[in-house]
């Protein structure tokens, strides 16, 4: 292995507790420090600690009365058309967090974690916004994709998935069938 990599460089327990910090923050965020204590195991004093020593070269945003930390270079202007994910059953989208409700509404979580077994299905992230599950069935040439959204979706959104199925099906060099 010591052929392959080179030696890690040492950190202090403070530059240690940043480094995590800056990292989760930087690819989780937004996200609250409750979080990044569920995510990292860290004790409380720890998991503040850490995001004190990096909180300058991150953005706090307050939603609700709860505080959410994102790297400054992460929020940017809204797209005009719906923006649209297919993301498999165990993305961090929704693993790395203790609370989903800012992306899953709690009415819904059953229908992604049935039976919460950790189990999670495959998700439709529209805008940030988990607005349903999906499915695939793989064939020769073609791949199935059935959708299951929450609720009614605009014909933008629809568009804007039939966009998102054509890029996935041609990551699997298949036909799109939806």
């Amino acid at each position: 292995l010591d052929d392959w990599l080179p030696a890690g460089k040492s950190l202090s327990r403070d530059e240690s507790l940043a480094e995590l910090a800056r990292r989760y923050f930087t690819g989780h965020g937004p996200a609250t420090v409750q979080d990044f204590m569920w995510w990292s195991g860290l004790p409380a004093a720890d998991a503040r600690a850490g995001l004190e020593m990096v909180a300058a070269e991150l953005v706090e945003e307050v939603v609700d009365g709860q505080t959410y930390w994102l790297s400054s270079t992460a929020a940017g202007p809204k797209s005009p058309s719906p923006t649209v994910y297919l993301l498999p059953g165990f993305d961090e989208y929704l693993l790395g967090y203790k609370d989903r409700s800012a992306v899953l509404d709690p009415a819904h979580a059953k229908k992604v974690v049935p039976g919460g077994n950790g189990m999670f299905k495959p998700i439709i992230v529209i805008d940030g916004q988990v607005v349903g599950i999906w499915q695939r069935t793989l064939r020769k040439k073609t791949v199935t994709i059935e959708l299951q959204p929450f609720n009614t979706l605009n014909d933008a959104e629809r568009e804007a998935i039939a966009t998102a199925a054509e890029a996935y099906g041609a990551f699997l060099n298949r036909t799109v069938d939806l």
